[in-house]
């Protein structure tokens, strides 16, 4: 930064490069109240203000629409939990009813009068 700053002191010269005009200054007030005075009336009168009326109606159906998708939302995300927990439920009933004590696995076992080899074998080579 620094090195930037001293190649510009050394090529200007010292000297402000940037020069307003003799009296400028002196009559800017002046000059800047005409415009602003002349500008005015102009601005005024391009400006207009149109307002807009929404019938009640359409707010009416706007909130009822709103309160629809609502109600919808809810209602459908409420069916869908329930479904849910009733599959939930449904496949621990299942899991229950279905479950395999010991003592019927050792009677099914003995009838069909397999050994542990045999056993071994079914689940390795056949599936």
């Amino acid at each position: 930064m620094m090195q930037e700053e001293n190649y510009i002191r050394q090529h200007d010269n010292g000297q402000n490069p940037f020069r307003t005009p003799d009296g400028y200054f002196e009559s800017f007030t002046n000059r800047l109240m005409a415009r602003i005075a002349e500008e005015a009336p102009q601005q005024r009168e391009s400006v207009k203000v149109h307002a807009v009326v929404v019938p009640l109606w359409r707010r009416v159906m706007r909130y009822a629409a709103a309160v629809a998708v609502a109600v919808f939302c809810v209602g459908g995300g409420t069916l869908l939990y329930n479904r849910l927990q009733n599959q939930e439920q449904a496949l621990q009933n299942d899991q229950l009813e279905y479950a395999w004590d010991d003592d019927e696995l050792d009677e099914v076992l003995d009838y069909e009068m397999l050994d542990n080899n045999q056993i071994a074998y079914y689940l390795t080579e056949a599936y």
